[in-house]
């Protein structure tokens, strides 16, 4: 698999100016605009996106990371499912039928939390009519 490194032809270890360098000379070669060849389009987003995250520090240190345990792209990577003319392709494992993360509640709070609010909500309506009633009544008195 080709890295982010290879993709920009710059060591592991280059500064920040190198990466720059590198990634304005292959976006002039490969850009859309400029090169007619299909692949071309395809070609410049992955040198894109290899110089968006080499060029951040913090991303960088990421897919470093990412690099040394083995996985090769990053790990919110956009255009790792990529395809010419905008299209996307399913993720491999994908599945609509995934867990919804536990929120450590359980049934047994979210009920009692349910039911606390519907308590809140029935106070507050009795709340609200007392006082149009006693607002009601000093009106009649005033009169």
């Amino acid at each position: 698999m080709e890295t982010y490194y290879d993709i920009l032809d710059v060591p592991p270890d280059a500064a920040v100016d190198e990466i720059r360098a590198a990634y304005r000379r292959l976006a002039k070669q490969y850009h859309p605009d400029v090169n007619s060849d299909p692949d071309a389009s395809e070609r410049f987003i992955a040198i894109q996106q290899a110089y968006e995250t080499l060029i951040d520090p913090d991303a960088r240190a990421r897919y470093d990371l990412a690099l040394q345990s083995g996985n090769t792209s990053g790990p919110h990577d956009p255009f790792q499912w990529y395809r010419p003319g905008g299209q996307t392709s399913w993720a491999p494992g994908f599945s609509w039928q995934g867990q919804v993360p536990r929120s450590g509640m359980g049934r047994v709070g979210v009920i009692a939390l349910l039911f606390v609010g519907g308590i809140l909500i029935v106070l507050m309506l009795m709340l609200s009519l007392i006082f149009r009633v006693a607002a009601g009544s000093r009106r009649r008195q005033d009169s």
